[in-house]
């Protein structure tokens, strides 16, 4: 089946595709390589468009309020408006954000061409009013910045590597890992929190070593049932609660991957890969790896996923959702021998009149 006929919508930023995020309410956010920043309601129709100062990189979600990070600032915008709340320039770029019990975090850093590495990090932390309530400052990266449990975690690059947890006032206890390498990945859920690192290994936050794998471990996501990574190799892996694998696809290298929704009763999970001159979307069974929808020739880069809902952000600026119940009819249609060519056509004029719609 091919996915990009069975979308529930699709929409354009008009630019490059830099973060995505669906929210609760199955609203869509996205944010842009020029600095744009759209929401679109739970049934399609733009809510605002807000114009940042540079690309933003992430996207944090609060009650109220949306924090992204935009080059060298922290943003703050009002949820229902776009407009700005406030904006803090930080040290160097602003690499990253959490909000975590109404407290902002972002992750800085400085990186000097001259020694082509980062030679400052910092973390900072603000209240909902945008008051600065301390800043953190370290030699090491933190590639990855998660919330579990009661803390904030940080993955380290070199010289410590391991992981560190942070406190409200901004205090830092590092442990130290059982791999002694850069973390470069992480994810959290309910479950589990884990780390990946540039040597192959997957550990957790009790330092003990999950697996090892030849290639370093590029990214991670963490589920109810078990979890996945993908490595520098192109391979995406599934990994039941015990660590047995599940399943393992081997491929191009991958920009993007996550658990998507049930789909019948079934789990799914969802892997965008590029080529460097072409780029493959697939929809594959979570408990076995076989393949259920694919798109190819054109570049998905970012995914986010809720119960009901997959988005997928795109570098021609296409923003691609998915709905749980279009997805199922779909699938069932191909199974019995529906054709997917009359689909398509429906669906290909269908995201022409909504591209004139958002213009």
């Amino acid at each position: 089946m091919d996915l990009l006929a069975c979308t529930w919508m699709t929409r354009s930023l008009g630019e490059a595709v830099a973060s995505v995020a669906l929210e609760e309410d199955d609203s869509v956010l996205v944010g842009g390589w020029n600095g744009t920043l759209k929401r679109w309601d739970e049934k399609g129709d733009l809510l605002w468009s807000a114009q940042l100062n540079d690309r933003i990189n992430d996207l944090a979600l609060g009650e109220d309020c949306i924090i992204a990070t935009a080059g060298l600032h922290l943003v703050c915008l009002e949820r229902s408006t776009g407009d700005v709340r406030w904006s803090h320039a930080l040290e160097g770029s602003a690499d990253s954000t959490l909000l975590f019990q109404d407290i902002v975090y972002a992750v800085s850093s400085v990186y000097d061409i001259e020694h082509n590495d980062f030679i400052e990090s910092a973390v900072w932390a603000f209240d909902l009013n945008g008051d600065q309530l301390w800043v953190n400052r370290m030699d090491e990266r933190p590639w990855t910045m998660l919330a579990h449990q009661d803390s904030v975690w940080l993955g380290l690059g070199r010289p410590k590597c391991g992981f560190a947890t942070l406190d409200a006032d901004g205090a830092l206890e590092h442990q130290k890992e059982a791999a002694d390498s850069p973390v470069t990945s992480g994810s959290a859920c309910e479950q589990r929190l884990l780390f990946g690192h540039a040597n192959g290994t997957v550990s957790n936050h009790s330092s003990e070593v999950i697996l090892v794998r030849e290639h370093g471990i590029e990214s991670l996501d963490c589920f109810e049932h078990g979890w996945a990574l993908a490595d520098e190799s192109g391979s995406v892996c599934s990994f039941d609660e015990q660590g047995n694998e599940r399943w393992c696809l081997e491929g191009d290298a991958v920009e993007a991957h996550m658990k998507g929704f049930d789909s019948n009763g079934k789990a799914t999970h969802w892997i965008a890969r590029w080529s460097g001159v072409s780029g493959y979307l697939v929809a594959v069974d979570g408990h076995t790896g076989a393949e259920l929808a694919s798109s190819t020739d054109f570049h998905p880069r970012f995914i986010d996923a809720k119960e009901h809902r997959v988005l997928v952000g795109c570098e021609n600026g296409d923003v691609h959702v998915w709905e749980r119940g279009v997805f199922d009819r779909r699938l069932g249609q191909k199974g019995e021998g529906a054709p997917d060519q009359k689909d398509a056509r429906r669906t290909a004029l269908q995201d022409k009149l909504r591209k004139l719609r958002d213009r």
